[in-house]
């Protein structure tokens, strides 16, 4: 079979858009989607920058990934017309790591910039159209670098932009402050329903509210959802400007919104106290989590309080008193839902869902804003109530629409490449917890299989370790019209409904909704429009999750100035061929060991090991050392420590023994004396 393929695609040209590597290789995700992405050696990117679209002539031949091999031959359209970057008085170079080239600065173009400043320029010549990259300096940004500046520049390099365009301003003035008369016709009115909102204690805007009513069979649950479709039309510019996000950013210290906060803060946030519209998924449930019923309607909401989760537990854990005492009305309305969500959870883990329960980083900021801890987020079971309630609020309106054969934007998560299973597998083996059950093939593979695996180990030493890798080993869910199911969640049916003020695809899924259920004149989409949209929101989330990650790198290097020199227990984090990455837990941070800095450094890729020094010392991933804060890299967003000490045996066996490298092939009497030729002083 691959054969065939192999023989198919060779030579072929291909169009497609163009991500590059740090190192210069890059890879083309081909606008033929049948085809897996093509890989492109760095001698063969032709001056192509990443987000470019190129056509690619596919060579013959895979990589030891079994991906498509070929070389960019023309760029059809150029992603960036500006950059940012450091100036050192006659070159720039850009400080997005994916654009591997420094850009020439005529004199008559630099508007005066210094060496050592950070500037922004547009770019004049691209790489390979005159032999040299040039540009013309349009602003000098500085040299120090703040947190309010790099948070600007982050955004910028990820496409998002806070400036609201003129037309959205014209047309926010006719957006209301409170729900009026005209809006309550033909909607159910729940205001009679306790429904409570439970969100961070950060939370900037509230768009589900839950209920939960012990019935003699079993449980009926509310979701209420914010109604944003009723306020955002199609092809208004609100909804194009949304559409263009695609998502919210939250950065530690502000949001930059998909919608604009006189909506998304305002109408459309569901405060406690305040009518506000929205559209619900009300649900029956038996005494074993199986759902009996559904139904979905626009609704009148009123919510009676607005919790957080630290509340919530504290109540639940029976710990304060004084909170029992605010919340007295609710009380029996808490321990219900705290009921539902144990039955709901149950039945998910009966189901083989994945559970990989990875901790988020929390910034703990000062009054003037600067970063004074990060640490990881306490999860408690509150955060599980509601994340069984959005799921199950998910999975129905899926599952309902699926049933009606509309088309909608689907939240997919594909199965998992064989090749990676099977390498996940041997390593797992070795630690002897294997993946794999006997005689089963990587391609055989089921979410409960994970999900056992993460049962055995759950208090062992080698937990992180091993979820770090599970989770690596997967695809990333995204959105499609095209349903292939979510692995993870171990679902034939699933979307996102429940947060359409912060996620554009929710408020598609509102509006196919209303559409069969006959509300408010709403229309079918075009399935053509729904893939496009799907594809672009799948950019924007990881575009925003990039941004996010890049944001807390500002914070942690801004924190850490006044550790340098310091030393902290870490745990190896990252092993790769140019030094070993470690976590430090509190304060949370990871920083990079350069493998210059590490002596006779070698990389074992599949072993995920590093070999290091005469005594062929080996450190493996999970593995805790001492590191010592070593120096600051505002221009990479990189922590360098330097490895003092492991702090106690590697929580694994040697893994070389049991992956001998391959005996050295003795060259044949041919090489042999090719390689006579080649050498000084040979008579040949």
């Amino acid at each position: 079979m691959r054969n065939k393929f192999k023989k198919r695609v060779e030579f072929r040209y291909i169009a497609g858009t163009i991500s590059l590597h740090p190192d210069g290789y890059g890879f083309v995700k081909s606008e033929e989607k049948s085809l897996p992405e093509i890989f492109i050696p760095g001698s063969q990117v032709k001056g192509a920058l990443s987000g470019d679209r190129v056509l690619v002539k596919i060579k013959s031949g895979f990589t030891h990934l079994d991906r498509l091999k070929g070389r960019v031959v023309r760029i059809k359209e150029r992603a960036i017309t500006e950059l940012i970057g450091a100036f050192n008085g006659e070159y720039i170079k850009p400080r997005d790591q994916k654009i591997p080239y420094w850009f020439y600065v005529p004199e008559q173009h630099s508007l005066n910039a210094h060496s050592g400043e950070l500037v922004r320029a547009k770019i004049t010549s691209y790489p390979g159209e005159s032999g040299q990259a040039s540009a013309e300096i349009i602003e000098v940004l500085g040299k120090e670098l703040s947190i309010s500046l790099e948070s600007r520049l982050i955004l910028e390099q990820f496409g998002f932009s806070e400036q609201l365009p003129a037309g959205v301003e014209k047309e926010l003035l006719t957006i209301p402050e409170s729900v009026g008369k005209k809006d309550l016709e033909n909607r159910m009115d729940l205001t009679g329903v306790p429904l409570i909102t439970i969100d961070p204690e950060d939370a900037r805007d509230f768009d589900d509210a839950v209920a939960v009513k012990k019935t003699g069979s079993g449980y009926q649950l509310w979701v209420a959802i914010a109604e944003v479709s009723h306020y955002v039309k199609p092809m208004s510019q609100l909804d194009l400007s949304a559409y263009q996000k695609g998502t919210s950013v939250y950065f530690p210290a502000r949001a930059i919104p998909m919608l604009p906060e006189r909506i998304s803060a305002g109408i459309a946030s569901l405060k406690p106290n305040q009518k506000r519209l929205a559209m619900v998924a009300e649900m029956l449930f038996d005494g074993s989590g199986n759902q009996v019923s559904e139904k979905f309607y626009p609704a009148v909401i009123k919510s009676r309080f607005r919790m957080n989760y630290d509340e919530v537990q504290e109540i639940l854990d029976q710990k304060s008193p004084k909170l029992a005492k605010r919340y007295n009305s609710i009380l029996a309305l808490l321990f219900e839902m705290k009921e539902l969500a144990e039955v709901l959870y149950k039945r998910r883990r009966q189901r083989g869902a994945i559970d990989l329960d990875l901790p988020e980083a929390k910034v703990l900021l000062n009054e003037k804003g600067e970063p004074v801890d990060i640490y990881p987020y306490p999860r408690f079971f509150s955060h599980r109530i509601i994340e069984e309630f959005m799921l199950s609020a998910n999975q129905s309106v899926a599952r309902f629409l699926a049933k009606k054969k509309l088309k909608f934007p689907y939240r997919i998560h594909e199965r998992p490449e064989p090749a990676k299973i099977r390498e996940l597998n041997l390593f797992l083996s070795v630690l002897g917890v294997p993946l794999l059950k006997k005689n089963q093939l990587p391609e055989q593979i089921e979410p409960k299989d994970f999900q056992e695996l993460l049962d055995r180990i759950a208090n062992s030493p080698l937990s992180s370790l091993i979820s770090y890798l599970a989770l690596r080993s997967m695809t990333q869910a995204k959105y499609s019209i095209e349903n292939k199911g979510h692995f993870g969640l171990a679902l034939s049916d699933y979307c996102h409904f429940t947060s359409p003020i912060r996620r554009y695809p929710d408020l598609v899924v509102h509006r196919v909704l209303k559409s069969a259920l006959g509300v408010d004149g709403e229309k079918p989409f075009a399935p053509e429009e729904l893939k496009i949209a799907s594809e672009h929101c799948s950019e924007q989330e990881r575009a925003s999750q990039e941004a996010e990650r890049e944001m807390l790198k500002v914070y942690q290097l801004e924190l850490f100035k006044k550790y340098v020199g310091q030393e902290f227990p870490a745990s190896v984090s990252g092993i790769t061929n140019f030094g070993i990455f470690a976590m430090i837990e509190r304060p949370l941070a990871e920083g990079l060991i350069p493998a210059y800095e590490l002596s006779d450094y070698r990389y074992l890729e599949k072993l995920h090991t590093a070999i290091i020094g005469s005594t062929k010392s080996e450190i493996h991933l999970g593995d805790r050392i001492l590191v010592q804060v070593q120096s600051l890299n505002p221009e990479l967003r990189q922590i360098q420590f330097r490895l003092v000490k492991r702090l106690k045996p590697s929580i694994t066996q040697s893994l070389v023994s049991y992956f001998p490298e391959p005996a050295q092939r003795k060259p044949s009497r041919r090489k042999k004396f090719r390689r006579r030729m080649r050498e000084p002083g040979s008579r040949f």
